[in-house]
């Protein structure tokens, strides 16, 4: 299987915070690099494994314990 590479820009917010936005997934580093620099975009190409596997295997907020992969904490709806 091939990697796949995020296009990944930071976005500096007004209230001094940083995030990471995913402007796009390409089938390889060079098409990730040439999409930058196409759309004048000052960011990085990572792997794409780097954000949906994360290193210490920790549930995200929001996810339960049991069964994460499907299943979202959500608020009812009123």
């Amino acid at each position: 299987m091939n990697t796949l590479f995020a296009l990944v820009m930071t976005v500096f917010l007004t209230s001094g915070e940083t995030q990471d936005v995913v402007t796009g997934i390409y089938n390889s580093e060079p098409e990730c690099k040439a999409a930058a620099i196409e759309q004048k975009v000052a960011g990085e190409c990572f792997p794409v494994e780097k954000f949906i596997r994360p290193v210490n295997e920790e549930i995200p907020a929001g996810l339960t314990g049991e069964n994460h992969e499907n299943k979202m904490c959500l608020p009812p709806l009123q």
